[in-house]
């Protein structure tokens, strides 16, 4: 799962930008926004890793937001369709292991 998708919701604002979850509450946070995008723009998978990981504690000592719990959604599938995997984001959906007898 890519860390970009929760962390631009939570730690990016930039006059006008994406109308996130911030930009919602109305947090103007130029420096979160600017380690977002530093982030995001990293290609080396460590270095990455530890910059998603510092921007996430800085998000837990100062954002307004208290994630307690993560929705779920049931899906249907017929019984002709084998090894469906449903992911908690759109980012965790994968369709080459599915299989239609």
């Amino acid at each position: 799962m890519d860390p970009n998708t929760n962390a631009s919701a939570f730690a990016y604002n930039v006059p006008g930008g994406s109308k996130t979850l911030a930009w919602r509450v109305g947090r103007e946070i130029p420096e979160l926004s600017a380690q977002m995008r530093t982030s995001a723009g990293e290609s080396d998978a460590s270095q990455r890793r530890a910059l998603y990981t510092a921007l996430q504690q800085r998000v837990q000592q100062d954002s307004p937001f208290v994630v307690m719990l993560q929705g779920a959604q049931q899906v249907a599938v017929r019984n002709n369709v084998s090894h469906v995997q449903q992911g908690i984001g759109v980012s965790l959906l994968f369709f080459d292991a599915v299989e239609k007898r």
